[in-house]
């Protein structure tokens, strides 16, 4: 019986640093997505909704790139498609609140999840405007579901930062241990 490796050795999905032409293809999708995602959201009216149109089947077709590129590649990849785990998530976490200055600065799981959530939101409103178009009843749920993936594309604008002020945190504060002897301790004894 194999003995199985600790969570705190692992590395999360993904566990490679992207290349120049893969950061250069997450980039450009970035770009399509969000660009075509905005200009779909800001022209869902009558007298641009060609404009809607065009842009919705934009989001569509970068998502289905998206999709069949993270399908093919191999495990490791940072194109693969995001797969979040409990097991890793409970850890992390655990270890960003004991004043693990690595877990710091390491990769969070919370990023698999909020591009699975993004991913499914973003891809229902598009999928139910594509349907909207045949079934016209169907628009008042594309409306609520377009209103949904622009919450989740702001709560990942704020995961990012946050995480990102995370990082630079942990180069600039040592951790000492668990929370009573930690820089959060001492944060909140400057408060009171």
């Amino acid at each position: 019986m194999a003995v199985q490796q600790p969570l705190r050795d692992r590395k999360g999905p993904g566990s490679r640093k992207p290349n120049s032409r893969e950061i250069a293809f997450l980039l450009t999708f970035h770009a399509i997505l969000s660009g075509a995602f905005v200009i779909s959201y800001l022209t869902g009216d009558e007298d641009t909704y060609g404009m809607h149109v065009f842009t919705g089947y934009t989001v569509l077709g970068a998502l289905g790139l998206r999709l069949l590129i993270g399908m093919l590649m191999p495990a490791g990849s940072p194109l693969r498609l995001p797969r979040p785990s409990p097991e890793w998530t409970r850890d992390h976490l655990g270890r960003i609140l004991t004043g693990d200055a690595a877990a710091r600065s390491e990769r969070s799981p919370l990023h698999a999840w909020m591009a699975v959530g993004l991913l499914v939101g973003v891809t229902l409103a598009a999928l139910t405007g594509v349907a909207a178009d045949f079934r016209p009843r169907l628009d008042d749920l594309h409306e609520v579901l377009a209103n949904l993936a622009l919450f989740i594309v702001f709560a990942h604008i704020a995961l990012v930062l946050s995480l990102h002020g995370l990082k630079r945190w942990a180069h600039r504060v040592p951790a000492k241990g668990p929370l009573t002897d930690g820089p959060l301790s001492a944060a909140s004894k400057e408060i009171r």
